[in-house]
């Protein structure tokens, strides 16, 4: 009797930590979003920011808050939420703490079909765009873990390594699209180093119900990739279907990482970090995961977006810089910490 008393107290302060952790991570979220509307080139006072807001009277200070900088107070969290969640996920897949959207190259996939849609087909629209970069981080991550199967079995180095040689691959022929077509080159150029300015609101609202139809999926997976994370024995033995699993996992992931392509280009390394933070907050289930690292990373994107406009000032950073730079120095880490 004493046992159970223990185990359901713990189990309540484990609950109520859990909510304390996503109360906190709520507020801060907020926070930051009210920092990215206040800080850039110029910084206004909350009272601006309240009256663009509320009565947009047309002003410079209006448009610039209203029409330049609320667009990517939104969109950076989102795309941060959508990658973070990618991150969990593509982790658990390849049972490699150190994959990443990027490291197993469906960014650069996305990328690649984005830039053959808009050099090749001619397509602006952003639905298309949209449904492009979904396709090719779809399409990725099918030849990605193909090419590792078929390579004598699914081990998270050999998926890690066919990941980062078909993004390098992806950003080769991207490079040669680009330089082939001038035209096309100053346009998205800076969109494939990762950023959140001049987007359009439009991309918010395109890009939110992808997001939501992967995060969803991701969600209802949660207690299969609970069992899928031990290995794939223990899977089968307790009736998880595999192949299904697998299935809407890659179409998740692909989702995810396509709809934050198709917002703001390949910002680097977001599915690498926040996975780690996530598990550090809330633990291993992954419902709980999934939770945190939607919050962590969209606070994560949008305090890279702010540090972006103060780092080379008064010139903006792409905001892809400023994550490659942590992500890289986390990996360095964490594969000191594997070697040692």
């Amino acid at each position: 009797m004493a046992d159970i008393t223990i185990a359901t107290q713990t189990g309540h302060a484990a609950v109520s930590r859990r909510v304390w952790t996503y109360a906190g991570l709520g507020m801060v979220l907020c926070l930051t979003m009210l920092g990215s509307l206040v800080f850039g080139y110029k910084v206004y006072s909350l009272a601006d920011v309240w009256l663009a807001l509320s009565a947009n009277d047309g002003s410079e200070t209006a448009t610039v808050i209203a029409g330049l900088r609320l667009p990517r107070a939104i969109i950076a969290p989102l795309v941060g939420a959508a990658l973070g969640m990618a991150g969990v996920v593509v982790q658990t897949l390849s049972r490699n703490r150190i994959a990443s959207p990027d490291t197993l190259g469906l960014n650069g996939g996305a990328s690649l079909a984005v830039v053959v849609a808009t050099v090749v087909f001619g397509v602006q629209s952003l639905v298309g765009l949209s449904l492009a970069a979904a396709l090719g981080a779809l399409v990725t991550s099918v030849v990605v873990f193909g090419v590792a199967a078929g390579a004598g079995g699914l081990s998270p180095l050999k998926i890690v390594l066919v990941g980062v040689t078909f993004a390098s691959l992806s950003h080769a022929v991207v490079e040669i699209i680009l330089t082939s077509n001038e035209a096309q080159l100053q346009q998205l150029l800076f969109w494939l180093s990762g950023a959140f300015v001049d987007r359009p609101i439009s991309l918010f609202y395109n890009g939110l119900p992808v997001v939501v139809l992967g995060a969803a999926i991701a969600f209802a997976l949660s207690g299969a990739l609970d069992v899928l994370h031990a290995d794939d024995s223990t899977a089968s033995s307790l009736g998880v279907p595999l192949v299904l699993v697998r299935g809407l996992a890659f179409l998740a992931v692909s989702l995810l990482t396509g709809a934050a392509v198709s917002m703001a280009g390949p910002v680097a390394f977001v599915g690498l970090v926040v996975p780690h933070l996530a598990r550090r907050l809330v633990g291993l289930r992954h419902r709980h995961q999934l939770a945190a690292a939607a919050l962590s990373g969209a606070i994560y994107a949008t305090l890279a977006d702010i540090a972006a406009r103060f780092v080379i000032y008064p010139v903006e950073a792409p905001v892809g810089a400023i994550t490659a730079v942590v992500g890289a120095v986390t990996l360095l880490v964490l594969l000191k910490r594997r070697l040692a």
